[in-house]
């Protein structure tokens, strides 16, 4: 495959970027929603996506949605929720209409599993204004925005088809690895971001891995060649030396807080509505003891050796026939009843 194809894609994505550069909430407002605000609902939006099993452009999709709609519109922080799982059911409707192979989750199961606070009535209205908002034109579904991920795909595919007509070892893969999306996601959900052209943000990632890659592999030619095409990929988007290092630098923050945290910064407080029965069955430990009474191997040593020596007569005969004492069978009738397994196997 030639290199000149997947650089006019770029070009086209370039070309459309320019609206994308500072969405979102950049500042608290006085009484409307915080950046903080906004990452737990993005947070929230990853939880659906994995729930779901959608693909990783659903929730871009979704975030671009948010970030949008936030940018033209005023809200307040009780009506995020809402926007939240509207933009993510509008992202499953976008995607849908694009590519198919998946089924829209019913917006009553939506509410439910998000928790939301909103009816589907709700999510239904705010779901038309969200598509009234963003759509470019008067069709009734918005077309997918360009997002960091689609810049990712691109300049990934750019390096693949280089490193392959160089003849390079490893050939990077033919699809976007699983840690690299889920890092997109992650560095997504975080509103700094935000500030980034999305070229930017795609092309630090996409160093970072392949920073990582070289010092996995250690060879020198195949590493000075994939920093190679991050320099011209650079130079190919416009990107001053002094963004791109300042953008990499924020990246690697993002990453190492991410990884080094032990605690989840935005969790979400499930609440499970129960009704009476469902409790009365979850709780059958009310009646139970604390502890459980104490067996008396004295009380039931008697009953026992009763049962075992109607149940072993036999054996008894013949074991004295074979010359042994009578010490020795009491010996194996006191042993006996000492046993759990031979009080079980009598009673």
């Amino acid at each position: 495959m030639e290199v000149h194809p997947l650089l006019g894609q770029l070009d086209q994505l370039l070309g459309a970027e320019g609206e994308l550069v500072g969405r979102g909430p950049t500042a608290p407002p006085p009484q409307g929603i915080t950046p903080g605000m906004r990452d737990g609902s993005a947070h929230v939006l990853r939880c659906l996506k994995v729930w779901y099993d959608l693909p990783s452009d659903v929730f871009h999709t979704a975030t671009a949605n948010i970030d949008t709609f936030l940018a033209k519109m005023k809200a307040q922080p009780k009506h995020l929720s809402c926007i939240a799982v509207s933009s993510f059911h509008l992202a499953c409707t976008q995607y849908q209409a694009e590519y198919g192979g998946f089924e829209v989750p019913d917006p009553q199961d939506l509410v439910t599993i998000s928790q939301s606070r909103c009816s589907a009535s709700d999510l239904t209205r705010m779901e038309a204004i969200l598509a009234s908002k963003l759509a470019t034109s008067k069709q009734e579904v918005p077309a997918l925005p360009v997002t960091p991920l689609s810049f990712l795909r691109a300049m990934w595919e750019v390096s693949r088809v280089a490193a392959a007509r160089l003849e390079l070892l490893p050939v990077p893969l033919t699809g976007l690895p699983a840690n690299v999306l889920h890092q997109l996601e992650i560095l997504v959900c975080d509103s700094s971001t935000l500030k980034l052209r999305p070229c930017e943000l795609a092309l630090s990632l996409l160093c970072t891995e392949f920073q990582r890659q070289c010092g996995k592999e250690g060879k020198g030619a195949t590493s000075a060649a994939l920093m190679g095409f991050i320099t011209e990929l650079q130079k190919y988007c416009g990107i001053q030396s002094s963004e791109f290092v300042s953008c990499l630098s924020l990246v690697c923050g993002i990453l190492e807080k991410y990884n080094g945290e032990g605690q989840v910064p935005h969790r979400q407080r499930l609440v499970w509505k129960l009704s009476n029965r469902t409790l009365r069955h979850l709780r059958p430990t009310d009646k139970l003891r604390a502890t459980l009474p104490r067996i008396s191997e004295e009380s039931c040593s008697e009953l026992v050796s009763l049962r075992l020596r109607s149940a072993s007569e036999s054996s008894l005969e013949s074991l004295s026939d074979c010359a042994v004492n009578s010490d020795s069978e009491s010996d194996i009738e006191m042993e006996e009843p000492r046993t759990w397994a031979s009080i079980v196997a009598a009673s």
